[in-house]
């Protein structure tokens, strides 16, 4: 018998290698500002996986560059910081084991994805990599990681104990322990470990299967 039921991914740096590109991404968008403030930019995109892009966007109009909160400037500025990571999102390559990951734990459980980018682009991502079929479902912004957590809890009648969730930031891990869900944390190399010292974790999805054994 396997021991989880159910595995949530994230997406990025979890599925694909996309992390930096999104915050080099934040900085293109503000090229053109004072470049110690562009700093401060990568600084927090760096540190703040799992935050939506618009809610990333709106602290940084607000706190960094002392504007208003314009909801049609950071709908601006999210639409050009899409078309930079629409061009990083097509070249990205998979977090190793990823693809293998995928085929292997299928059999064994159930798979969704629940991301902080926006879900039409996380769709799209699968679809043309041709592994969407993989996942009962996939989720991403505006929903919230919390609710989407509890929404597959809830929809599959899993027991917690029985769900694994897998991730590379906080939002998810602070997700799971919210639920009670076992986490494994994605901390790549060369990639700050945020993660409490007793969470479980690897550098990639390879071998994750034998997990479930």
């Amino acid at each position: 018998m396997s021991r989880f039921d159910c595995v949530i991914y994230d997406f990025d740096g979890v599925v694909l290698d996309t992390v930096q590109l999104k915050v080099d991404a934040f900085c293109r968008v503000y090229q053109h500002e004072d470049p110690d403030l562009v700093e401060v930019v990568r600084t927090f995109a760096d540190n703040n996986g799992g935050m939506s892009r618009y809610e990333k966007f709106r602290h940084f109009e607000v706190a960094v560059f002392g504007r208003k909160d314009d909801p049609a400037a950071i709908d601006a500025l999210c639409a050009s910081y899409g078309r930079f990571v629409d061009e990083g999102v097509r070249k990205a390559t998979y977090i190793n084991g990823a693809p293998e990951c995928f085929a292997a734990v299928g059999s064994l459980a159930e798979q969704h994805i629940v991301s902080a980018a926006p879900e039409n682009d996380v769709l799209t991502a699968l679809r043309e990599r041709d592994i969407l079929h993989h996942f009962q479902s996939v989720a991403g912004a505006p929903k919230a990681k919390l609710a989407e957590f509890q929404r597959i809890l809830e929809a599959g009648r899993f027991d917690a104990s029985r769900v694994l969730a897998i991730g590379d930031s906080l939002a998810e891990y602070r997700a799971a322990v919210e639920l009670k869900i076992p986490f494994l944390a994605i901390v790549g190399p060369g990639v700050t470990d945020r993660f409490p010292a007793d969470t479980l974790k690897r550098p990639d999805l390879l071998e994750i299967a034998a997990l479930f054994s």
